[in-house]
């Protein structure tokens, strides 16, 4: 057989491309070809859980997407976070493990996407995970992602847990089943002290099937097709030219910024858009690059009379932090960012919360939309609307495959999210009035001093609110006009093409995408074996 010539072949190796190669793969005799567009990924600061704050917009780590201008925040520009590794946004990202609520994904079930509700997707949260914190019904212990409670935590975090209940929402022990209102410490996807991603849990075990082959450096340019049947794709591999032949399918998971912009190369969009460019049509799907959700949200921090992480790494104490990490990997630098979290109804008639809360232990100012640590100890606070209205979309800037795609979204064009977004941030700040948080703070950071008024609220927000790197949704899943995949995440009207990655989710859910992505994986995985 030629070795440009494979079974599968999947577009991405990140979260999602990871599990559904590994899986595939665990059948020797099927081939499988796994096309990363970006580096290895491998190395002391992808391993380090500290290391996240290196490697998000760091060039060599991070495709740093930018978007068109805001006209919903000040006009401002703000850069969307992918992975350009093996492990794509896992190996960069904050590594919070979070499933979200019970009715996000009943929302997808009822909503044209029949077995995609939360007990439907529960067994496979279940058996991605590799859960080494008490036993519970709700975890799974076999999996290859280890998900694992804190090695360090700032004490402030009990203190905040304490804060967040006297604004009504009480600490809980257990936040994966389905029910997360009220305020709980963040399980991290760590292994003894160690990032894992999804290279380090998927891929690396599979590295050394001989029917499993992983090139990096692979930008694709297009899918192939023969009528409506991809048979292929078109690549360039560190600069040259090649073409790989899928005997049976392409599964396209290279996440919700790129999956769509291969699509439209390829000739699957808005039939008027492709023809504008010149590109040919094979599917007339107006909903691809559509839809696109992010949650919206901004941070507070204040100064604490409590030592925090801005104190804590100051270029001699490093040196010993460096050091305790390289020997028994302990200490501060196996911590990830957020240590705990809080879910808030806005409306006591709400079935559940649309407010969330994460807290870490330094604090951080957002001036300029650039991150700068505070030189005295502090923490913050950033509230998020979890089921935002807003949509965007992703469209084609040109057809080099090497050209970001545009990115156009008002992340407060709609007055709802507007408003929520205000009293999440309304929120943050009872909270650091509470009694257990308001003892230990001593001065504010960001901002200077608090809004007092309703318009000062709006213009404060509008200046600060960012996104929470959780975009999806640019090829939905669902059966209406406007979706572009079905329930078997195949590609309406198109043949052995598929696409398996966030970007098939209908709806955002409410909290970190990338453990739900795996779970979306692993299902498709199964459905993929299962033709």
């Amino acid at each position: 057989m030629s070795e440009s010539v494979f079974d599968y072949i999947v577009i991405g190796g990140g979260s999602a491309g990871c599990v559904i190669a590994a899986r595939l793969s665990e059948n020797l005799s099927t081939r499988v070809l796994l096309l990363e567009a970006g580096k290895e990924g491998t190395g002391f600061l992808f391993d380090m859980p500290a290391g996240s704050f290196a490697l998000m917009g760091n060039p060599k780590a991070d495709w740093i997407y930018p978007t068109a201008p805001d006209p919903s925040a000040a006009g401002r520009v703000t850069t969307w976070a992918a992975g350009k590794a093996l492990g794509g946004s896992s190996s960069i990202n904050g590594m919070v493990y979070i499933r979200g609520q019970r009715g996000d994904y009943d929302a997808w079930r009822d909503s044209g996407c029949p077995g995609w509700g939360f007990d439907d997707l529960l067994p496979y949260f279940r058996k991605s995970e590799n859960f080494t914190g008490p036993v519970s019904s709700a975890h799974g212990s076999d999996g290859p992602l280890t998900v694992s409670p804190p090695r360090v935590l700032h004490p402030l975090a009990h203190t905040f847990l304490e804060a967040a209940g006297h604004c009504g929402m009480p600490a809980r022990s257990e936040y994966c089943a389905g029910d997360v209102h009220g305020s709980f410490i963040v399980y991290g996807t760590t292994r003894k002290g160690k990032r894992c991603s999804a290279r380090k849990a998927y891929l690396e075990p599979a590295l050394d099937r001989p029917n499993l082959t992983v090139t990096t450096d692979a930008v694709v340019d297009h899918v192939l097709f023969e009528e409506r049947r991809a048979i292929g794709v078109k690549v360039i591999v560190a600069g040259e030219r090649r073409t790989f032949t899928a005997r049976r399918e392409v599964v396209l998971s290279a996440g919700t910024i790129a999956s769509p912009s291969v699509l439209l190369r390829s000739g699957i969009g808005a039939g008027a858009d492709l023809s504008a460019m010149g590109i040919e049509i094979v599917a007339d799907l107006p909903g691809v690059g559509r839809n696109v959700q992010e949650h919206c949200g901004v941070s507070q921090s204040r100064l604490t009379d409590v030592p925090t992480y801005n104190t804590m790494v100051g270029p001699l104490r490093l040196a010993g932090h460096l050091l305790k990490y390289a020997t028994v990997k302990r200490g501060i630098l196996t911590s990830i960012a957020v240590h705990a979290m809080a879910y808030a109804r806005s409306a006591p008639e709400l079935a559940e919360p649309d407010i969330a809360m994460s807290f870490l232990p330094l604090a951080i100012g957002f001036v300029g939309g650039h991150p700068a640590l505070a030189k005295q100890a502090g923490v913050t606070i950033g509230s998020q609307v979890l089921r935002p209205h807003g949509r965007g979309r992703v469209r084609l800037k040109d057809l080099d495959p090497r050209s970001k795609p545009l990115i156009e979204h008002a992340l407060l064009g709609d007055p709802r999210d507007l408003a929520l977004t205000i009293k999440g941030s309304r929120l943050v700040s009872e909270v650091f009035a509470a009694t257990p948080l308001a003892r230990h703070v001593i001065g504010d950071h960001e901002p200077a001093s608090l809004p007092e008024s309703d318009s000062a609220w709006e213009a404060y927000v509008r200046q600060r609110v960012g996104i929470g790197y959780h975009p999806v949704g640019s090829c939905r899943m669902g059966a209406d006009d406007m979706a572009v995949v079905d329930t078997r995440l195949r590609v309406r009207g198109i043949e052995r093409l598929r696409v398996v990655d966030a970007s098939v989710m209908p709806s955002i859910i409410s909290g970190n995408t990338n453990a739900a992505t795996i779970a979306v994986a692993e299902k498709a995985a199964e459905m993929i074996v299962a033709g």
